[in-house]
């Protein structure tokens, strides 16, 4: 009893630092990919130097990965998506199943990483003469993110978890 009590911390210690590796490689994906998203869609002044572009998405890059990994080492991805497993009845690594986890990450990931991004950018960075309106900045801002964030998990995610799971020895 008291093995068996070892083994199951011990299991629950490597699960830990899987899902920290898990969120801290989410935490960069994500952050990468909506900070290049957003510094695609802005509209940067011709007389804007490159240097200030560059700052510009690593100020945004750092917020987002800050935002992401406080995310991902606090909310519970795998236990969410066990309960929307037992919700919706899906079957484990159907297409079904990875289409409806990819979306509960991407609904509880995005808007808050992209509501922090386009608020940063808008009263921080932007000159006060090239801001657009913010609640159409705002909502475009959040419907783009979105599905470049859909396509990102949807993709990234089974690769991630191939390289980040234990490879668990064959079962006798």
């Amino acid at each position: 009893m008291e093995e068996q009590n070892i083994h199951s911390a011990e299991v629950q210690k490597q699960m830990r630092k899987v899902g920290l590796k898990i969120a801290f490689i989410m935490a960069l994906l994500m952050s990468f990919g909506l900070s290049l998203t957003g510094q695609l869609m802005a509209e940067h002044p011709p007389e804007m130097p490159t240097i200030a572009i560059v700052i510009g998405f690593l100020k945004c890059f750092a917020l987002s990965f800050v935002i992401s990994f406080v995310i991902g080492f606090f909310v519970p991805i795998s236990k969410v998506n066990a309960a929307l497993a037992r919700k919706f009845h899906l079957q484990p690594h159907t297409p079904k199943a990875h289409f409806v986890e990819s979306l509960a990450s991407n609904l509880i990931y995005t808007p808050l990483i992209t509501t922090a991004m386009v608020c940063f950018v808008y009263f921080t960075m932007m000159p006060e003469g090239h801001k657009p309106p913010f609640l159409a900045m705002f909502i475009f801002s959040q419907v783009v993110c979105l599905v470049v964030a859909q396509v990102l998990i949807m993709v990234f995610v089974p690769i991630i978890m191939k390289l980040v799971l234990p490879k668990m020895p064959p079962q006798q």
